[in-house]
């Protein structure tokens, strides 16, 4: 119905945020991926799904067409609901997710809250056909070593200063992770993990 909408950032929190376009403001939930990256008053183009329930309404969007793509194929899922796709997306990345399900790997999965092993299994199930046909990233080759410059530690500060987190903490978490090899996604959603 809403492929996407572009408008500007207006509040955030926890679990979703305000995209102001035309005069409206949009109430979107989305994962902790996608609240991370954005930022009060900037403009962006957000990929959405409206999901509708019998008691329920709600608005759905994402940074990235893959996110939502992936936030599709987790609510096709018998049994998953948005607000378990939603967290299985906060825990961790899309491709991380396409690896678990193609290695089978339900502990992996299981590291999503409300997420069970009869749950992990029958997304495996249900998606490994349809996961097979897509994309995925070896993350397991030796020869990809991921750092983080000085510029990703500050816009992870700024990410999770923007969540309301407080700068001493974010500071010491960051310290703490500075040493690991992550990707500034990874680095970001590790933080997030402590923090909450």
């Amino acid at each position: 119905m809403i492929a996407y909408i572009i408008g500007y950032v207006r509040s955030i929190s926890e679990e979703d945020f305000v995209l102001e376009n035309n005069q409206m403001g949009y109430l979107i939930k989305s994962s902790l991926s996608t609240l991370a990256l954005l930022e009060l008053n900037n403009e962006y183009k957000i990929y959405t799904s409206l999901q509708v329930r019998e008691d329920d309404m709600s608005l759905y969007g994402f940074y990235s067409k893959e996110e939502l793509e992936m936030f599709l194929l987790l609510t096709s899922v018998s049994s998953i609901g948005p607000k378990n796709a939603i967290g299985i997306l906060s825990s961790m990345g899309v491709n991380d997710i396409k690896l678990a399900i193609v290695n089978s790997d339900i502990d992996k999965l299981t590291i999503a809250k409300g997420i069970g092993k009869k749950t992990a299994s029958r997304i495996i199930l249900e998606l490994m056909d349809k996961v097979k046909k897509m994309p995925i990233e070896d993350n397991t080759s030796p020869s990809k070593v991921i750092t983080y410059t000085n510029e990703d530690f500050d816009v992870a500060k700024e990410a999770l200063m923007n969540l309301g987190y407080a700068q001493n903490d974010i500071n010491n978490v960051l310290l703490e992770l500075k040493d690991m090899d992550l990707s500034l996604e990874e680095l970001v959603k590790e933080s997030l993990k402590r923090l909450i």
